[in-house]
């Protein structure tokens, strides 16, 4: 199995987004993704894996199995939902230190920032947040 770099999978989801010309298009996109996601597991909606700073409740697990850290998550806004779609696909499956290493570049160069609400820009920095942590705390317990 070959896998494919971090940073290649990022300039995909910006090839991806490139295909749409306006905001409409690529948030019908993102809502496709996050009703994608696999199906979060009931006894994983604790406080404990809830996103901070999210106003719809969403939820970020992360464990480490094998020296890579697999996140699974869900969220009760769609775009949300597909944002974190797009968090899995780059983050998910990794080492510790390639998650530590490597910054969400891709959320700026699709437009990510500039066109969600203040609301959602807080949860899309707890989720990235809680990535890092689960990631740091794997690099300590090794």
């Amino acid at each position: 199995m070959s896998e494919t770099d971090i940073k290649a999978v990022q300039d995909e989801i910006v090839e991806d987004f490139s295909l749409f010309d306006d905001w409409m298009d690529r948030y019908r996109f993102l809502i496709d993704l996050g009703r994608a996601l696999p199906p979060y597991p009931d006894e994983l909606r604790t406080d404990d894996w809830r996103v901070k700073g999210c106003i719809n409740r969403a939820w970020l697990h992360g464990e480490a199995r094998e020296g890579r850290v697999y996140y699974q998550a869900s969220s009760e806004s769609e775009i949300v939902a597909g944002l974190i779609a797009l968090l899995l696909k780059v983050y998910s499956g990794r080492k510790p230190q390639e998650i530590v290493d490597t910054p969400p570049d891709f959320l700026q160069k699709i437009g990510v920032w500039e066109n969600i609400t203040s609301n959602r820009i807080n949860g899309l920095n707890g989720m990235i947040a809680l990535i890092q942590t689960v990631a740091k705390a794997e690099l300590k317990a090794a």
